[in-house]
Formats: structure tokens, C-alpha cells, sequence
């Protein structure tokens, strides 16, 4: 579906939410997992994944996943119950309901038909540009990690494309969680039992093409990659 930018820029934040529950509607799974990002200016921004959109590592996914080829590696928590205190979730009560992390590789492509939509109530509309979410071996050990200053590289093809120390624009993961839950709980929604939630890019986004294979290990976690397939669809091994 090709949607009009002009139209994409004026659409509102309560319409945004509204137009991404009847993109998962249409996508008739269930909502396995959530991107969440805290943007420069303050603003908090979400969006549910799909059960058929989430994959373990390693795996193939077909052009109907990758579309534009977006990749960003990411940290993603699993949250092994609802977390307690809903909108008034402390740091300890999330890290109470999580049973680990893992390193984890996003891909982004826009389901509007053209580029990435500049607005960002156009992005939440578009479930933040998820394509799908590969998520390597969980972590349970993962509390004592910094992550501001966590070594991370990103390979593709075996060739080392970005090798950093940190790189997150908000090194507080935990606290993007807390934010996250809270706004949650304010919109009714509640967290079920193995929920995975992934939390933005260490490594800004790469474009990879069909037959690449792309790798990215984080410093104490296990590597996580993800093929893309030359043919046009499905993906292969489901989380």
C-alpha cells in the first residue's frame, strides 16, 4: 500500500495508536513482543510485533519481511510475568519481572510502499517500521551489564561494518523499560508472560540486500544473525 507522505504528516498521536491496532488486526497474529524508544526530546514511542514477526536466531526470512532491508542491533528484555504496579512500575519491580536479555537484530522496512515516513506519529502508525525482530540466546545473568559502555559490532557478509563501545543514545535501558510499562498501564495494556521488548539501535540502521547474511555480537552475550532469503516469502524458525 503506498500511502501520500502529505497525508502520513498530519496524522495525530491518537490516530497514530488507532491505525497501528488495526495494522495488527490485519496482521492476525498475536502481539508477542514491542519496540520501545525514548527520543531526544522526551517523547516515549511503542509498538507491538507479532508473533509470526518474531524469530530466534539463526534464521531466513523472505522479502515479504525485509522489505527495504533496514538492520539495527538492538539489546531486547523478556519479561517472564506482568510486571507489578502497572503505570506506577518501579525499576525494581521490572527487574523483578524479567528473566534475561539478549542480543537482538531488528529489521526495518515501511509498510506504506515508499520510503520511511518522516512524522513520527506516521512511524508509530506504521509500527515504528518493524519488520520483524530476531532475538539471539537469553541472557539471565544480564543486571550487572553497563550499557553504556558495552562493546557491540555489526557484520555483514563476515565484514565488520560498525565496532563501537556503547552507541545507544540512552544508555538506561531499565529505565526506558520502567517508562515503557508505565505507559502500558496508562493506555489499559497489560504485559503478558514472555513478552519480549526491544529497545532501540546501538548500531544507527544499515541497508543489507537479499542473500546477505547479517551478524552483530554484543560484549557478554551470545551473537544473533539473520539471512535474507532471495525468495519472496516467509521466514523460517519462530522464536
Amino acid at each position: 500500500m503506498v500511502v501520500d507522505e502529505a497525508v502520513l504528516q498530519d496524522v495525530s498521536r491518537p490516530a497514530a495508536l488507532e491505525i497501528q491496532q488495526r495494522v495488527i488486526l490485519g496482521l492476525a497474529a498475536p502481539v508477542a513482543a514491542w519496540k520501545a524508544a525514548a527520543l531526544p526530546d522526551g517523547d516515549l514511542v511503542s509498538a507491538p510485533i507479532v508473533a509470526s514477526r518474531l524469530f530466534s536466531s539463526p534464521c531466513v526470512l523472505g522479502a515479504n519481511l525485509y522489505g527495504r532491508g533496514g538492520i539495527e542491533c538492538e539489546i531486547a528484555f523478556r519479561f517472564a510475568r506482568a510486571p507489578i504496579g502497572g503505570s506506577s512500575v518501579t525499576r525494581a519491580g521490572v527487574i523483578d519481572a524479567l528473566d534475561g536479555a539478549c542480543a537482538a537484530i531488528e529489521v526495518v522496512t515501511s509498510r506504506w510502499g515508499g520510503p520511511l515516513p518522516s512524522s513520527r506519529n506516521a512511524m508509530i502508525a506504521d509500527l515504528l517500521a518493524n519488520g520483524a525482530l530476531v532475538c539471539g540466546p537469553l541472557k539471565a545473568n544480564w543486571a550487572s551489564t553497563s550499557f553504556a559502555s558495552l562493546d557491540v559490532s555489526l557484520r555483514l557478509n563476515g565484514t565488520v561494518m560498525h565496532r563501537a563501545t556503547g552507541g545507544h543514545p540512552d544508555s538506561d535501558l531499565v529505565g526506558l523499560l520502567v517508562r515503557f510499562v508505565s505507559d502500558l498501564g496508562n493506555r489499559k495494556i497489560e504485559i503478558q508472560p514472555g513478552t519480549v521488548v526491544t529497545t532501540g539501535s546501538f548500531t544507527g540502521l544499515i541497508t543489507a540486500k537479499p542473500g546477505d547474511v547479517v551478524s552483530a555480537e554484543f560484549e557478554g552475550f551470545e551473537p544473533v544473525s539473520v539471512t535474507f532469503g532471495t525468495g519472496g516469502t516467509a521466514g523460517v524458525n519462530h522464536a
